[in-house]
């Protein structure tokens, strides 16, 4: 069977300070993040994408190619088969893919973030090859280098061939504009509520979440500040400030029955 090199939104993500902190870090913690990229590679656990019902009312049973090596993963979704299973429409097929991403991109900065990793990446949409452990293509080295030269701080930057595309774009409640004006994927304000999976002991888990990462966030700024570490320090202050946005974006009353309060975060104030 000859190798389809055809047209894929294709995202390229990577753990920030994954060399240093993997130089440093206990067994324990080494092995939490094997498991994340095994469940991961597998789409097992937290990260199996079920199907899912959008606004038209048609199911989706599409799953992502995912390959993971090092500290890097690279997700894609073919269109084809996507818009096909859609009747063609660009408009439902770009809403499936970009929901279906966020939610498998903020159950990742969840899992990461409870060891201690940040991360960061970039999306787009072109030619790639992606199947028995071989990606291939020039999505993948545009997705590369938004992640390596452009997004900056923990965020996963669309490119241009995803922002060109209004069917990709409108009405999309999973993006937001930066600052700087470039399109990215909104993980924060969903990251609290997929930070666990469903089931008996899902508010108690969300609430560990929260009470771990807060922990991590505080001790990271202090320390980082205090070893005159500015690129890391930098890039961890612009998550603070970004996820306690995206508290700040959520009702206050679903917040509260987690447990979890703006009060007990000391960082991020973004007034």
């Amino acid at each position: 069977m000859e190798p389809k090199y055809e047209e894929q939104f294709t995202a390229f993500i990577d753990f920030l300070g994954f060399s240093e902190v993997s130089t440093r870090a206990d067994d324990p913690t080494r092995l939490k993040l094997l498991n994340l990229l095994l469940s991961l590679s597998s789409l097992r656990g937290e990260f199996d994408l079920q199907s899912t019902v959008e606004e038209t009312g048609k199911r989706s049973q599409i799953k992502p190619a995912i390959s993971t090596f090092s500290d890097h993963i690279v997700i894609s979704f073919p269109l084809e088969p996507v818009l096909k299973e859609m009747d063609s429409d660009e408009h439902v097929a770009g809403f499936v893919i970009m929901m279906q991403f966020n939610r498998l991109l903020t159950n990742i900065a969840a899992a990461a973030l409870r060891i201690g990793f940040l991360i960061r990446g970039g999306a787009t949409i072109g030619k790639l090859y992606h199947s028995r452990g071989v990606v291939f293509g020039d999505a993948m080295v545009e997705a590369f280098n938004i992640e390596s030269r452009t997004s900056v701080y923990p965020r996963v930057v669309l490119s241009s061939q995803i922002t060109s595309r209004p069917a990709w774009i409108e009405k999309q409640m999973n993006l937001m504009k930066g600052d700087d004006g470039l399109y990215q994927f909104d993980y924060y304000k969903p990251l609290v509520l997929s930070s666990a999976t469903p089931g008996a002991d899902y508010g108690a888990n969300v609430r560990a979440w929260f009470s771990d990462v807060v922990e991590i966030v505080t001790k990271n700024l202090k320390e980082l500040e205090a070893s005159g570490k500015l690129n890391e320090l930098a890039k961890w202050a612009w998550f603070a400030r970004e996820f306690r946005r995206g508290l700040e974006r959520m009702n206050p009353m679903i917040l509260k029955s987690f447990g979890v309060s703006l009060e007990l975060v000391p960082w991020g104030n973004s007034k």
